[in-house]
């Protein structure tokens, strides 16, 4: 059986009269029909929900921000910010470290930032006590000092007073007293522990830290957590679920490689959305592409609605998970008998939802059926095609084998068809021969005659049991009614 994924969006019932959407896909975040589904059902939301709808770049800055640019290009640019500072022009140079040092805090620790911000940092003190500031230059050196209280200025390529400054930080934390933060994995392996970008251990790891906030995430192969901030001394414990956390994505579309439905509904919280939906693909292997999907109520984390459709209309999907209201080609899922009360859902000021097609005609409300293929009716099918076949066969033999009793009637009749009276034996044969070939001609057509009814109807419940499911959407349009198939036969 295929990976089956999941896709969360997130929903609540007052996402439709104005709350905030999220969708995010999950499951194997490498499936082409699930990410293809997943964009093509964001389309169609957003024709629906416009501005109410959350950018998978806006959650991504919210749970775990990223850089605009390449490690490579930040390093440029404090080499570009150097140049400019020992060009003299020390406003241009503080201005542009500061920006490389914001990319480099969101920067992720896996591409070992660190070392390129101790440089930015040197760059920005240095910077710093040149226009007079003193303050500024502190605190860029204690940003370092507290990593890594071993680091030392090259006295060849810094000045004394700034190499002075740094060792008076250090001999200050040294004397300070440290606060104590133990770092744990709830759920997941065990990982490195990084610090400002700094890689500092393995969990369960303790540190002792002088007082301040600090950045601190987990990496483990493959996994990476969000991006935590810890205020010491009041934050002495962090426990991290990165079973949860390493299981987002880090591109659009959002995708969580994980099949828990709590884990949607968790991220929706993180990042302040009011409702959630969830999507899978279902498909077997044997068996064509399928999305489903169900709303959940953040409040309690109960499914309201659900249901599931072939990839082409997964817009119906977005439809019916959004305002409620029945498509064509849905079938429904998890509480089909709780159904919520259908919301008028209103257009974004924005971003309308395209007009309804003006029918003068009331038409009924869409039907979804779905033809199974249970393996007794196939049996059945089968059996009848196969019984159908051999009493045809059977008849045609038998009518072909009584052609000599027909060919000895006519040899004995007279050429008009009568019987000779001029022997009492030849009439007697000749009625003999009458009553058989009439006897065989009546069991042979009703075998063929019955066969082929066998196995027209065979054939029959073959074509309406095929061996994949088959998906009959029946729905009104604006000429009558419209029929949609799917499947594979």
């Amino acid at each position: 059986m295929r990976t089956a994924c999941v896709v969360v969006v997130v929903m609540s019932t007052m996402a439709w009269a104005g709350g905030k959407t999220v969708i995010v896909a999950g499951g194997d975040c490498s499936d082409p029909t699930l990410i293809s589904g997943a964009k093509d059902f964001r389309d169609a939301a957003t024709r629906l929900l416009g501005s109410q709808l959350m950018e998978p770049e806006s959650v991504l800055d919210i749970v775990r921000p990223r850089p605009t640019r390449s490690l490579q290009d930040i390093e440029r640019q404090v080499e570009s910010a150097k140049a400019l500072f020992y060009g003299g022009q020390g406003d241009r140079a503080v201005e542009l470290v500061e920006r490389a040092l914001i990319e480099l805090e969101r920067a992720s620790p896996e591409t070992k930032p660190w070392p390129v911000t101790q440089s930015a940092l040197v760059l920005q003190a240095l910077v710093q006590k040149s226009l007079e500031h003193p303050k500024e230059m502190n605190d860029a050196f204690r940003r370092i000092a507290r990593i890594d209280p071993g680091f030392k200025l090259d006295p060849d390529a810094h000045p004394p007073s700034a190499i002075a400054a740094l060792e008076a930080i250090k001999k200050e934390f040294a004397r300070a007293r440290k606060a104590t933060l133990q770092v744990r994995v709830d759920s997941g392996p065990a990982a490195t522990v990084y610090v400002d970008g700094h890689p500092m251990g393995t969990t369960p790891l303790k540190l002792d830290l002088p007082a301040g906030t600090y950045r601190v995430s987990l990496g483990a192969p493959g996994m990476l957590s969000f991006p935590h901030r810890v205020e010491l001394p009041r934050d002495s414990k962090l426990n991290v679920d990165l079973a949860f956390e390493g299981a987002l994505g880090l591109q659009a579309p959002l995708c969580l490689s994980s099949a828990d439905d709590g884990a949607a509904i968790k991220l929706a919280q993180l990042v302040a959305g009011e409702s959630v939906i969830v999507l899978r693909n279902t498909a077997r292997r044997s068996s064509p592409p399928f999305i489903s999907g169900a709303v959940f109520d953040l409040a309690n984390g109960q499914q309201e609605r659900g249901g599931s459709v072939i990839p082409e209309l997964i817009a119906n999907l977005a439809t019916f998970l959004i305002t409620g209201k029945e498509q064509a080609g849905i079938q429904l899922t998890g509480r089909q008998g709780e159904r919520q009360p259908v919301t008028v859902l209103e257009p974004a000021p924005l971003e309308p939802a395209p007009p309804p097609v003006k029918d003068p005609i009331a038409a009924p409300p869409a039907v979804s059926l779905s033809a199974p293929a249970p393996a007794s009716a196939r049996v059945a099918s089968f059996t009848l095609i196969g019984v159908g076949g051999a009493a045809v066969v059977g008849g045609v033999i038998g009518y072909a084998a009584g052609e000599w009793e027909r060919a000895r009637l006519i040899g004995i009749t007279t050429s008009m068809g009568k019987l000779p009276l001029t022997s009492l034996e030849v009439g007697e044969e000749a009625l003999r021969l009458m009553s058989s070939i009439d006897s065989v001609r009546a069991v042979c057509f009703g075998l063929i005659a019955g066969g082929a009814g066998a196995a027209l109807s065979g054939a029959l419940l073959l074509w309406l049991f095929p061996g994949s499911p088959a998906t009959v959407a029946i729905s009104p349009s604006p000429g009558g009614a419209s029929v949609q198939l799917g499947g594979r036969f």
